[in-house]
């Protein structure tokens, strides 16, 4: 017979075991609320994931809605500029020769062939609007056409002109002034503006007997993205400089509506020249003054072929004394604002008469010289004699009629004045 202690043995072992059990049924219980209070959050982080993410889809569409419509604008309002140096780039002449028709004939023939190459050559739709800026000095360009007998008079290019501006809205043919760097300055300008402008879609540029603008062109040379906007306009051949570069960009040619030659211009003098007579009291015009002016008083460059005689006017605005003598008008400029203009090369001719009649001046032109600077400039330019003396009878000449030096001392020894130019009578 089994004793009560062996019962109550296995009792404690069986015991023992039944509370290991209760135990494990806890902790799994335990585990299980863990993982579902873990599952909660989860549960709550994903849903707040899945708001953030729905917002941010939200906001995605309407930022890519937003650049749609203003790539829309953007192309709705994109245009070619087009930007040309009237000045090397001229008409043909046939154009000019028809005044304002002429004018009304090269705006339609610029804008149709231009359309014509953006579309076909680019893929640009052809309803892209074209702007056309061209930048001249019309009175020298008026000039060199009365010149070379194409025009008659000036105003004939300001009816060309004038049908110009009125064949389009979008086409300008601007007068950039009298300055030989006007029209550069003003172009280079559009130009830049226009490289920056996104609605911009490409620059038609014509400036290609002008080798200033090869340094404009220059740093994009190698830029695919901007350099394959640019479209040079070949009219002339190009200059040296821009010779090299043009393969690096588009070239168009307009076929009858550009001159492949530059337009000669006249290198001396805007007006006739009136022809030498014998009659002593109306002076010949020389056409350089060859001789130089004494360095200490101003400087070499002064006497040199850049002073170019006008030829004379019959103007009662020439200052004469009681003789009918020729004066210079009395001018003080401060010694000191000479002294330090006298070496610098300024054409005379530019920036006191405000137009210089050469091609390719080698003297300082840029923005014109303020009334002191002027000033200046005419007392420097008087220290070389005028070959007419006393006579002159020209009242855009630029030369000295008398001594400038009151007190001169080289009065008959060397001066390069003559003696009836020293002490004039100013009464």
């Amino acid at each position: 017979m089994v004793s009560l202690e062996v019962y109550q043995e296995q009792f404690h072992k069986l015991k023992e075991i039944e509370d290991g059990k209760d135990g494990l049924i806890e902790k799994l219980f335990l585990r299980i609320k863990e993982v579902e209070n873990s599952l909660t959050e989860t549960k709550l982080h994903l849903e707040r994931e899945q708001d953030t993410a729905k917002l941010y889809q939200s906001k995605f569409s309407d930022l890519q809605m937003h650049i749609g419509r203003i790539e829309e604008r953007i192309d709705a309002n994109g245009f070619v500029s087009v930007l040309i140096d009237g000045d090397c780039m001229t008409f043909c002449d046939d154009l000019i020769k028809c005044s304002q028709q002429g004018g009304l004939e090269a705006v339609h023939r610029l804008r149709t062939q231009a359309s014509e190459y953006i579309s076909k050559e680019l893929g640009l739709p052809s309803q892209t609007s074209i702007r056309v800026r061209i930048y001249v000095n019309k009175k020298g360009l008026a000039s060199a056409y009365c010149y070379n007998g194409i025009l008659d008079s000036a105003d004939d290019l300001d009816m060309f002109v004038r049908g110009f501006n009125m064949g389009h809205t979008m086409c300008d043919f601007v007068d950039a002034g009298d300055g030989k760097e006007c029209a550069d300055s003003k172009l280079k300008e559009c130009f830049s503006r226009d490289m920056v402008d996104v609605q911009c879609r490409v620059i038609i540029f014509g400036g290609s007997a002008d080798n200033g603008y090869a340094r404009l062109l220059q740093p994009y040379v190698g830029d695919h993205a901007k350099s394959s906007r640019i479209i040079l306009l070949e009219g002339p051949p190009f200059a040296k400089e821009l010779a090299v570069l043009k393969d690096k960009f588009l070239v168009m040619h307009l076929p009858g509506l550009f001159r492949n030659t530059k337009l000669p211009a006249r290198r001396v003098s805007f007006s006739k020249t009136p022809p030498l007579v014998s009659n002593p009291n109306i002076p010949s015009y020389t056409a350089t003054i060859a001789s130089s002016v004494d360095t200490d008083t101003i400087g070499a460059e002064e006497a040199c072929e850049h002073f170019v005689s006008v030829p004379a006017s019959m103007s009662s605005t020439v200052l004469r004394n009681s003789k009918g003598q020729r004066l210079d008008a009395v001018i003080s400029p401060p010694r000191s604002l000479v002294n330090m203009m006298r070496n610098m090369k300024h054409c005379n001719m530019f920036h006191i008469l405000g137009e210089c009649p050469y091609d390719q001046c080698s003297f300082l032109h840029g923005a014109r010289l303020d009334k002191k600077g002027i000033e200046a400039r005419r007392f420097i330019s008087r220290y070389a004699p005028c070959s007419s003396k006393l006579k002159c009878q020209d009242e855009r000449c630029l030369l000295g009629h008398q001594c400038p030096e009151k007190m001169c001392a080289k009065t008959g020894k060397g001066c390069r004045f003559t003696k009836e130019m020293h002490n004039v009578d100013r009464s």
